[in-house]
């Protein structure tokens, strides 16, 4: 009941506690320790704040209660509690406030104890100061908030002075101490810092029940990842000050798994160098008796690293296709740079880039166009060796080793294109295209014609051999079950440009940008129990794609997104970074987190 009013009370009533804008710098440097704090503590909410060592976490749990540490000094900002900005009162004002509305654990219960009076001496005087009561009172709250904390013969207890106490326990009477002017905010510090995780889960299991019962918001600033997850709503991440993410629980575990999976990538990346950048690329088309154009990519920026799969999606008509023939240098650039192997080949000439054509092949959509139907297909493998007709048995051997690979029966070499079934042929395909040894291979829609027991297939065969020849794949496809099979990253098109980038995890599982969302909810998954048909809301987009010839002057997608506001029509949309591992466009991205994370809250009700 209490957690089911806790989610009721999120977001329709006023915070327990409200940051805004909140800015400190150190007194000799100026430099900023805390930059531009912006967040929101609902009632009954656990949120952990976390960061590396001097990130800024304990100055923002000193700032919430008017404090600040000796070096620095608050330079701007609100603290908000109960409407009241803490930083505007006096410090007489502050102080009634300080324990009574709002209370701090910290990290070192010794420390914060007074060595020479009895714990009980201890609890009575913080709840007098903030009730006039009798002394008999004042030591009977001090047993009843020992009996809270789970503290054994609490009663005998009252009397033991702090150093007679263990670390779990000081830190529960700490607590007690805290919680006996029942606060609506409670704030703890690194508050198991120096426990034995036995004790450190015996006493978060008491901070957790005592404040669900009481509906004690709470803010834990700590390092310890197993915390966060076991006893937090949500999680604020801080770097040098400044907040980088703010993000439900689930949320972050699952950034942080894509962000370990892609640090991984990155590594190899970094290891192994990118095959193929790809700068600003830009390609339109004339239209024949008119001055205007057909804009088919713009702004379209990705690299591409060794032994790496990059899906490309989008709709029909978005640029995909255009993509891969601009890489393959089969159509001539508008603007833009490519750099192939380190070495840009933007304005090389067709005879120049014939010499590196070896090592960047394609597979095309439709196999029955890519062999000629008058030829064997022993042939029409055999153009791709250069001067194919020397050493024709070296050839011949090659062949059948690569047919070996791709689990074809060597007796197709003597049958015509038109005796085998699109399945075989786009196998033959990729044998063609691995002739050379390419580094790199552009896969246009290459499982759209084959069945779907040939698709599973091809798609298992082209991970193994990105694996076993360590090549790298450009995946163009509409097909979004074969990119997820396949893919390492994934980018999204739209009418030419890229909305998002990420890992395939992130980009299935969690998509940012609108486009992402629509695109992805309109794939029918196989599940009778999830089907499309009986979900409550799906992220749909409304109207009619624009035309690539008249565009909209802002964000391509504003006519057709439901998250689009006024300048979305007017401001054209950067590629940005929103986190290490993921790019969007759309300066939306911040208020469709927060409003999906309100959805989940509601979901949970």
């Amino acid at each position: 009941m209490v957690i089911l009013l806790r989610e009721i009370m999120t977001d329709r009533i006023e915070p327990a506690l409200e940051i805004q804008n909140l800015t400190a710098v150190h007194k000799k440097t100026r430099k900023e320790v805390l930059s531009s704090i912006n967040f929101k503590l609902d009632k009954g909410e656990i949120l952990g704040i976390t960061g590396k060592s001097g990130s800024g976490k304990s100055t923002i749990a000193l700032s919430a209660l008017g404090l600040m540490h000796q070096s620095c000094v608050i330079n701007s900002g609100k603290v908000l509690l109960k409407n009241k900005d803490i930083m505007s009162l006096s410090e007489n004002a502050i102080e009634a406030i300080r324990g009574k509305e709002i209370a701090l654990v910290v990290q070192n219960p010794r420390g914060a104890l007074h060595p020479m009076y009895s714990v009980g001496h201890q609890i009575a005087r913080v709840w007098r100061k903030h009730n006039k009561t009798s002394a008999i009172n004042q030591m009977q709250k001090a047993e009843e908030m020992l009996n809270i904390m789970g503290i054994n013969d609490a009663k005998r207890r009252l009397n033991s002075l702090p150093h007679e106490l263990s670390g779990g326990m000081a830190q529960r009477v700490l607590i007690a101490l805290a919680l006996s002017t029942q606060p609506d905010v409670l704030i703890a510090d690194e508050p198991t810092s120096g426990l034995d995780v036995t004790v450190q889960a015996q006493f978060l299991d008491t901070l957790w029940k005592t404040c669900q019962s009481s509906g004690v918001s709470v803010i834990i600033c700590t390092q310890e990842l197993g915390i966060l997850s076991n006893y937090c709503d949500r999680v604020l991440e801080l770097e040098a000050g400044s907040i980088k993410r703010d993000e439900s629980v689930k949320q972050y575990f699952t950034s942080i798994v894509q962000h370990e999976r892609t640090n991984v990538l990155q590594a190899k990346l970094k290891k192994s160098d990118y095959i193929y950048e790809i700068k600003n690329l830009r390609k339109t088309f004339s239209i024949k008796g008119s001055k205007k154009v057909v804009q088919a990519v713009e702004d379209f920026s990705l690299n591409i690293g060794k032994n790496e799969i990059v899906g490309l999606v989008g709709e029909s008509g978005s640029g995909k296709s255009t993509v891969g023939r601009c890489l393959l240098k089969l159509l001539s650039l508008d603007s833009g740079s490519l750099t192939l192997n380190k070495q840009n080949i933007t304005y090389l000439s067709n005879q120049n880039f014939r010499l590196l054509r070896k090592s960047i092949q394609i597979v095309q959509q439709d196999p029955h166009d890519c062999f000629d139907p008058r030829w064997k297909i022993s042939k029409s493998l055999k153009q791709s060796f250069n001067h194919y007709q020397d050493n024709t048995g070296k050839n011949t051997q090659g062949i059948l080793d690569l047919l070996r690979k791709v689990e074809v029966n060597p007796s197709v070499l003597d049958k015509y294109p038109s005796e085998l079934s699109a399945g075989i042929l786009q196998r033959l395909s990729i044998t063609r295209s691995l002739i050379p040894s390419p580094d790199f291979i552009v896969l246009d829609e290459p499982t759209s014609l084959v069945s779907p027991q040939d698709r599973d297939s091809i798609l298992k065969l082209l991970k193994s051999l990105s694996n076993e020849f360590k090549i790298s794949y450009l995946f163009i496809s509409h097909d979004l079950a074969s990119v997820s099979k396949i893919c390492d990253r994934v980018a999204v098109m739209y009418l030419g440009q890229i909305v998002e980038v990420s890992s395939t995890e992130n980009i299935f599982n969690h998509p940012l940008h609108p486009y992402s969302r629509a695109l992805i909810a309109a794939e029918l998954n196989q599940d009778p129990y999830n089907r499309r048909v009986d979900a409550i809301t799906i992220d749909k987009l409304a109207g009619e794609i624009p035309s690539p010839v008249d565009l909209p002057n802002g964000c391509y997608l504003s006519k057709r997104c439901t998250y689009a506001v006024d300048n979305c029509h007017n401001e054209k949309q950067k590629l940005t970074f929103h986190t290490d591992s993921r790019q969007t466009r759309c300066n939306q991205i911040k208020r469709i987190i927060n409003e999906e994370r309100s959805k989940n809250n509601a979901k949970r009700i």
